[in-house]
């Protein structure tokens, strides 16, 4: 019986100084991993501000690709969670967006199995000559919990190779979507619109195209000045054909109604596309709009959209009155 007694004396001191010496364990866990992609910070933040994208550079998501997830709240930002139901390797849980500061940091809080307290990972940006710095990092608070102190004491080894893992799937991801930065373009339903157009063109390389446009629009404006419309918007031009040699379009200025005939036929009323479109919002100088027109082009084919129709400008700025640095204009591209 006193061997036993000392036995079981000897098993309870030794877990009042696990748990004594458990207390003096940091309460708090955080381990964090790099790595740099050749991406700039707004495509990168594009990818892991979405939870749709997770499983497409997740270290997780092969352990059990028969797994049940399910994306719910907000397409990206705060308030996107993803749920998932799997095998023993990688159990359930759900994770939620709960910060998004855009292109600098998104932090999710994370919840595994039945636990009631959360982790939370942070994921950092930072550019550098149009490479960015994806920094990963996994936060803990173990509160008075000893069992899992001592559990903190050995969880780096066990997730950093994860945390590497999945950074690696994300570098190779990002880098094989398009350079171009897309935060310019979304997708938008356009509203009926009546405009009055005039219909004209200019070769290029030979004709001032501005001048051009100008006139269209002065004819536009004589006619309704005339009739005493009104105008309801800034104006537009819809390109109806642009190649090397010669552009042709229609100028077009928003009006309360067109319901006016113009005599000469030479002014004609039409209603705008309403509908879905690919908007683009370009800043700047006229003259580096085709490059506008590229990032348009290659996000439609990225995103296996469909043209409809032709594309306009609408020029929200007015020439005469911002510098040209500061100019805006909104490229609209109706999609199916």
């Amino acid at each position: 019986m006193k061997t036993l007694r000392y036995i079981v004396l000897a098993l309870f001191f030794l877990i009042l100084v696990a748990i004594v010496v458990g207390l003096f364990l940091p309460s708090k866990v955080r381990l964090e991993r790099s790595i740099e992609i050749n991406r700039d910070k707004a495509t990168v933040f594009k990818v892991i501000n979405a939870l749709e994208n997770f499983n497409k550079w997740s270290p997780w998501y092969e352990l059990d690709i028969n797994a049940e997830y399910i994306v719910s709240g907000p397409k990206s930002g705060v308030g996107s969670k993803l749920e998932w139901h799997g095998n023993q390797s990688v159990g359930d849980g759900v994770i939620e967006i709960i910060e998004s500061v855009e292109n600098e940091h998104t932090k999710t809080k994370m919840f595994f199995g039945k636990s009631e307290a959360p982790a939370y990972s942070i994921m950092s940006l930072e550019e550098n000559n149009d490479k960015t710095k994806v920094t990963w990092a996994f936060e803990n608070d173990f509160g008075m919990n000893v069992f899992y102190r001592y559990f903190g004491l050995v969880i780096e080894d066990m997730i950093a190779p994860d945390y590497e893992k999945g950074l690696q799937k994300l570098k190779t991801y990002v880098e094989s979507l398009p350079k171009n930065d897309f935060s310019a373009l979304s997708i938008v339903t356009t509203p009926p619109q009546a405009v009055y157009t005039f219909a004209s063109s200019a070769k290029i390389g030979e004709d001032d195209v501005s001048k051009i446009i100008g006139e269209a629009y002065q004819k536009i404006i004589r006619f309704l000045v005339a009739n005493n419309i009104k105008m309801n918007g800034t104006p537009k031009i819809i390109n109806l054909n642009f190649d090397e040699k010669n552009f042709e379009f229609l100028a077009a200025i928003p009006v309360t109604n067109n319901d006016k005939e113009s005599e000469s036929a030479a002014i004609k009323p039409m209603q705008m596309y309403a509908g879905k479109a690919v908007k683009l919002i370009h800043k700047g100088s006229y003259n580096n709009i085709k490059k506008s027109y590229e990032v348009l082009s290659q996000y439609l084919a990225y995103n296996k959209l469909q043209r409809k129709g032709q594309s306009w400008e609408d020029y929200v700025t007015d020439p005469t009155k911002v510098a040209e640095s500061d100019l805006i204009t909104h490229i609209y591209q109706p999609i199916k």
